[in-house]
């Protein structure tokens, strides 16, 4: 029950991506994340998926999203941004994803 409840959530806020929102982030972390383009570049999905799933594992028990950010907040700096690069590289996949059902 939950994995089921994390997957949901996740699945969720991977969805809000999708359309623009990334209610987890503050502009800065994702504008810091991005600073290294080629950072940006290395990361497969599965490594992707595994640090997202691993971070969000520590934060998902926090019930508000505002306590989820003070928890991402509360990373080492490079976990942050690997967490913040990993979320955006599976908001690309399912966007991509979508974009193939419609061809």
């Amino acid at each position: 029950m939950r994995k089921l409840q994390e997957a949901q959530g996740l699945d969720q806020l991977i969805e809000a991506g999708s359309a623009g929102f990334f209610p987890l982030f503050y502009q800065d972390w994702i504008l810091e994340s991005f600073s290294d383009q080629a950072e940006v570049r290395r990361i497969s999905f599965s490594k992707a998926a595994e640090t997202v799933h691993r971070v969000y594992k520590q934060i998902e028990r926090h019930q508000s999203i505002e306590r989820k950010k003070t928890a991402i907040q509360a990373l080492q700096n490079e976990e942050r941004k690997d967490f913040v690069l990993s979320f955006m590289k599976m908001v690309e996949h399912r966007t991509l994803d979508k974009v193939r059902e419609l061809h």
